[in-house]
């Protein structure tokens, strides 16, 4: 691969266990053909400790793990790292490669210099909804509120204003009427089968999708980047759903994996739709390449049980007063649950993490974590406690755990982390107009995560800087 312009799918944590899978079932599907004539090959995350996304995707980005970037969480303050370990789309921005992100993690805040972006539209854990260009603020306002309102389940509510003044502006954006319709299919279908509704999850994502398509193909970067997660949430949940056979001791029966059994298929297939789109795209446009990548992958964990409830944290308002804080002395922050993270002003730091440290659950102390700065994040996620057998300790004291802003949720699909984290991950290339010298010969090639950043750098005839690891052969 040498001079071409690139398009990066951000497949988030999706192995070649599910790849080939879906590929064998449909060799004629967009997975099936890029299985087929895609350069294929497995990375490995490098990374040491505990495997997360916002952890393995700094490390593919910037070419060096998070030994080296020690970026760790989501709201971090990154504004020393991007100095010292860019990531790729500032490089190539910087070096005059014109270049578009979306939704890529950790690309918040956007850069200080617009100067070489077509379009920079940051992650959905983002803080504020500044994009580039300012029209597409509508869009991650409303992004950003369906965060908000995001959870360990998933609700039937819509941040109304914000939908309302997105759609206003949707059509000028791109929003396709095959978008809308499924969309509304979403909405008739949880009505006639309500739980049909974790399939919101998927719903953000078809909308960012057509809004990058459309500026993909108005701008013409050349180098374009877009993450999706939509998979990898189902995975997680409904693995044994689609390989039962993975689990000695399967929690599940068949009543369940029955109704959840089309849960995976349903997000492969969105997927299916996205990469077509895309490789129509290059497919018209021989000097283009699209690459599939994810930063890590997902297996099956042995000796889950079923999730039938969890308590969890639905107001920070109230725990930060059952720990004496006054509101103006907190913020929340964007994360991932069962991880809630506080912003605090100073001198307020030590007093949160002191009576947070005191609340336990059963017996058991929560998990409290000094992040940097003034940010400090807990860890609620207590599974299968019946509602009257709920022991809360708070400094000591006996307190009713909806007085401190726990709620204690069924979860309608009764999933918790069926398949988890694991270093081995995918990257795909698609070349149609090189001829068979870009063609995939079958063969599966190793290459770790920080091999990749080098080689996308090298594509562009860019030197790569000292710190990274030689280039990858893409």
């Amino acid at each position: 691969m040498q001079g071409r312009r690139i398009v990066l799918y951000e497949l988030n944590e999706v192995p070649w266990r599910i790849l080939d899978h879906f590929a064998r079932r449909d060799p004629q599907s967009p997975l099936g053909r890029l299985a087929a004539r895609a350069r294929r090959y497995e990375t490995t995350a490098e990374d040491s400790g505990h495997l997360s996304p916002w952890v393995t995707w700094p490390t593919l980005h910037r070419g060096v793990t998070n030994l080296d970037h020690e970026i760790s969480h989501f709201g971090q303050d990154l504004g020393a790292v991007n100095r010292e370990f860019p990531p790729l789309w500032e490089l190539a921005a910087r070096a005059g490669i014109r270049t578009g992100v979306f939704g890529s993690l950790h690309s918040y805040p956007p850069p200080a210099s617009l100067d070489g972006y077509a379009f920079h539209v940051p992650d959905t854990f983002a803080a504020g909804p500044e994009c580039f260009p300012k029209s597409l603020e509508t869009f991650q306002r409303f992004n950003l509120a369906m965060v908000d309102q995001a959870g360990r389940d998933v609700g039937r509510g819509i941040a109304l204003g914000e939908a309302a003044r997105f759609l206003a502006r949707a059509p000028g954006l791109g929003l396709r009427g095959r978008t809308v319709a499924k969309l509304a299919g979403q909405v008739l279908a949880e009505r006639v089968n309500p739980q049909r509704a974790v399939r919101r999850r998927t719903s953000q994502m078809q909308i960012a999708f057509d809004f990058f398509a459309h500026a993909l193909e108005r701008e013409r970067p050349q180098l374009a980047m877009f993450f999706t997660n939509h998979v990898a949430s189902s995975m997680h949940r409904y693995w044994p759903a689609l390989f039962p056979e993975d689990y000695e001791s399967l929690a599940y029966d068949a009543d369940w994996l029955q109704t959840w059994g089309g849960e995976i298929p349903f997000t492969i297939a969105e997927a299916n739709h996205q990469l077509g789109r895309l490789m129509r795209f290059v497919e018209a446009n021989p000097d283009h390449a699209l690459i599939v990548a994810s930063s890590m992958g997902q297996a099956a964990v042995e000796g889950r049980e079923k999730d039938e409830r969890e308590l969890t944290l639905k107001s920070h308002a109230r725990l930060a007063a059952a720990l004496g804080l006054a509101p103006g002395e907190w913020s929340k922050e964007r994360a991932m649950a069962p991880q809630f993270v506080f912003r605090l002003v100073p001198g307020a730091v030590e007093r949160f993490v002191q009576g947070a440290s005191t609340l336990t659950v059963n017996g058991r102390p929560q998990k409290v974590t000094r992040l940097d700065g003034d940010r400090v994040c807990i860890d609620i996620g207590v599974v299968n406690l019946e509602d009257d057998a709920i022991a809360v300790t708070l400094k000591g004291e006996a307190v009713d755990h909806r007085a401190i802003g726990l709620v204690n949720l069924s979860l309608q699909d009764a999933a918790g982390a069926n398949a988890y984290h694991i270093p081995e991950g995918i990257l795909l290339v698609y070349e149609p107009g090189a001829g068979p010298a870009g063609a995939g010969d079958g063969t599966t090639r190793a290459l770790s995560t920080t091999e990749v950043a080098p080689a996308i750098l090298a594509n562009f005839g860019l030197a790569r800087p000292g710190y990274m690891a030689a280039a990858g052969a893409l």
